[in-house]
Formats: structure tokens, C-alpha cells, sequence
């Protein structure tokens, strides 16, 4: 997580919101990816499967995920086919770097290891989402995530730190991915990768370094601190 210095009235801010809403334990981290990086002849679904960005936070027990895509899965001239999914790397030893758990030619290569967990979603019949974990040389699931939500261009998906092995402090490497209807579709959109993922729907895929992105989990302690100097400094601003 990228750290950034703040002035003392935002920091007292920060620390006064963490204490009033003890849930919300850190900001929201951004990443972003570049606009319409989909191969020419592919459908992009009224745009989409083209992600454009992804919001990272948590709470005490929670990490949220806010994916937004280049259209609309709700509403007005949505289309009622995309999936979107999430590749996930604990690094705990246990990861495949081929495949994951909806069988799709979509594979993971973190600094810390192969892909652990899989966030697959849909937004078709009315929607849903499945967490796959892998281990012992397979997946299991599906199981249910904490919350799972989307309207206009934003998906959201909350999941828990426990069903993921993850606690305060952890860093993890993921990376999201958009696909067709199909069960054998790849990844037509990776969010981590700013050029083209595939020239054609079956077309495998592997996120890797440089093309993953990494969220650390800050622990409670590192915001308290940061609101604790925050306050310092506002109360020496005043005596100034």
C-alpha cells in the first residue's frame, strides 16, 4: 500500500473517522488500468470487459474490492454476459501458477508464489459470485463471499481476511480479469496489464511481474500512530 505524506488537519481527520467508525480501518487504495486494451474483433460487451480500475480496503475482518468496467452491467443498455473474476496469491505456499477454479485459460506467477484464491463472479440471471481456494494439488469450493454487489459500472465484492488466510499486516498480490459467457473464455481484460491480454477468446493468460498489482493490509497500529501525530501537530499548529 502506498504510504503518502498528509497534513496534520487531514491526519487528525483520518485518525477522528477511524475512532467514530471503528470499522473502517484504512483509506482506500487505487490502481487503475488503461482504457479500451481489448484486441480488435473481440466484443467488449458495450464496454464492458474493459476494466478501467479497482478500489482496495478493509475493515476489521474484511477486504473490499470495487471493480469498475467501461459500461454498464446494470441498467439501460447493459449486457447481461460478462464475467469478472479475481486472482489472489497469499503467498502461503500452497498456489498453482496454472489454471484456477473455474478451469479457464487464466494463470498466476506472484513474487510470493501461485494463485491461492479465486473470486468468480457474474452479472447475468441476477448476478452471483463463488471463492475458490486452492490446495493439496486442487480447488475446492464454491463458497459464499461476505457480500457481493454491483450497479452502473462498479462490481463489488466483499471478502473475508479469514476465509483468505489473511490477517493485518499481510501482503498479498492480485490481479482482476474480465471473460465471455463461454466456460473456456480467458482473460479479455487484466486489470494489471495496461496493453492487450489476448488476441482471441480462448487464448490463455498469466499475470506476472510487472503486470500484478500488491495491497499490504495495515495494521491497526499504523493508523492509530498516524492519528496520534496528526492530532501532535494540529495542537502544535494552534500554540504557534
Amino acid at each position: 500500500m502506498q504510504i503518502r505524506f498528509i497534513g496534520a488537519a487531514t491526519a487528525a481527520l483520518v485518525a477522528s473517522t477511524a475512532f467514530a467508525n471503528p470499522g473502517i480501518l484504512s483509506g482506500t487504495t487505487s490502481y487503475s488500468d488503461a482504457a479500451n486494451d481489448i484486441a480488435n474483433g473481440i466484443a467488449t460487451g458495450g464496454g464492458t470487459l474493459d476494466l478501467l480500475g479497482m478500489e482496495v480496503s478493509h475493515t476489521a475482518t474484511d477486504l473490499v474490492f470495487s471493480l469498475r468496467v467501461n459500461g454498464n452491467v446494470t441498467g439501460s443498455g447493459s449486457v447481461d454476459w460478462g464475467k469478472f473474476m479475481i486472482g489472489i496469491a497469499t503467498g502461503n505456499g500452497s498456489g498453482t501458477t496454472s489454471g484456477n477454479g473455474w478451469g479457464r485459460p487464466i494463470n498466476m506467477s506472484a513474487p510470493n508464489g501461485g494463485m491461492t484464491h479465486w473470486v468468480g463472479s457474474w452479472v447475468d440471471g441476477g448476478g452471483g459470485s463463488q471463492l475458490w481456494t486452492y490446495g493439496n494439488g486442487s480447488w475446492s469450493g464454491p463458497a459464499g463471499l461476505s457480500g457481493f454487489a454491483f450497479a452502473g459500472n462498479t462490481i463489488t465484492y466483499t471478502v473475508s481476511m479469514a476465509s483468505l488466510g489473511l490477517s493485518m499486516g499481510d501482503t498479498f498480490y492480485f490481479d482482476a480479469y474480465s471473460s465471455g459467457g463461454g466456460g473456456g473464455d480467458g482473460a479479455i481484460d487484466a486489470l494489471a496489464n495496461p496493453n492487450v491480454s489476448v488476441q482471441g477468446w480462448g487464448d490463455s493468460y498469466s499475470s506476472s511481474a510487472p503486470n500484478i498489482f500488491s495491497y499490504t493490509i495495515p495494521a491497526p497500529g499504523a493508523l492509530a500512530l498516524l492519528g496520534v501525530a496528526g492530532i501532535a501537530a494540529g495542537r502544535r499548529s494552534r500554540k504557534a
